[in-house]
């Protein structure tokens, strides 16, 4: 009448009769390492993912919480974008903004920029646009760990005190998408064109140009004037620039994405469209 109850746990799980190479669990039943070993493994990656990618930042928005995003701006922006951020209507897609110049950070700047989940490079209206190399560095590895960075115009395409350098490739190597070539004489980051006509979507189910096909919207609202650079792309172009007054048009979006971070790049004044930048956040985020 009595039966062995070990034939029915199979070779892998017994009674706690016999040894094997198990570890004794559950009142007795042993369970074999190599068995355990592989969800170890898969669980121990989704960790890493988990803290690497920031998943559970911003809130946790997925649990309820808020999901508005952390933003460090460097450098200093025109007013029409301070005022996009600073919009209250916004607030629930932009939860703190904070503003610092690259010499207030340059001390410890892996330390000041942890912890944000988009940093904002925006030296527009500002004539010097080197970034020190320990900050670009820093930049650089915040991206490559799964941060987000916009870059507008032609921030961050010199080195104090360096004149070797001139151009994003130096400072941040291959992920800002977007490089200064030479045109004519001098290099066309150090160019700028006063741009008028119209920003056109070049990838139209791009979440950045949610709804948008182009700016402004129609033609009696009269042309966008903003400044900007003949840039050549090496990542992917979002939207281009065309201004009726030349034949070739400039770069308007562009993307670089790694592994894990992403880099927006815009080659004009996002204050021009608050529904751009409050899509490139919600993208980012």
């Amino acid at each position: 009448m009595y039966k062995d109850m070990s034939d029915d746990f199979g070779s892998d799980f017994d009674a706690g009769i016999g040894t094997d190479s198990g570890k004794k669990l559950f009142g007795g039943v042993s369970v074999k390492w190599e068995n355990i070993l592989p969800i170890a493994v898969i669980i121990i990656v989704l960790l890493l993912v988990v803290f690497k990618t920031n998943i559970l930042s911003g809130g946790m928005s997925f649990l309820g919480g808020t999901s508005g995003a952390r933003i460090l701006v460097l450098g200093a922006p025109s007013d029409d974008f301070r005022k996009i951020l600073s919009d209250q209507e916004n607030k629930d897609i932009i939860k703190e903004v904070r503003y610092y110049t690259l010499e207030a950070i340059q001390h410890n700047p892996v330390e000041r920029i942890k912890g944000y989940d988009i940093i904002i490079l925006d030296q527009s209206t500002q004539t010097d646009k080197t970034i020190a190399r320990r900050t670009a560095d820093a930049i650089t590895a915040y991206v490559k760990k799964g941060g987000k960075l916009i870059i507008v115009l032609n921030s961050g395409i010199q080195r104090p005190e360096d004149v070797s350098v001139l151009g994003w490739q130096a400072n941040f190597g291959n992920i800002v998408p977007v490089t200064c070539d030479v045109v004519g004489t001098r290099p066309s980051c150090l160019q700028p064109i006063e741009m008028q006509g119209t920003l056109y979507a070049v990838m139209e189910d791009h979440p950045i140009m949610q709804g948008i096909l182009r700016v402004p919207a129609v033609d009696t609202s009269g042309p966008i004037r903003t400044r900007t650079y003949d840039v050549q792309v090496v990542g992917k172009e979002v939207a281009y620039l065309h201004d009726p007054r030349v034949k070739n048009p400039y770069v308007g979006i562009a993307e670089q994405s790694l592994i894990m971070g992403k880099v927006i790049y815009f080659n004009f004044n996002p204050g021009i469209s608050k529904a751009i930048f409050i899509n490139t956040v919600k993208y980012l985020k």
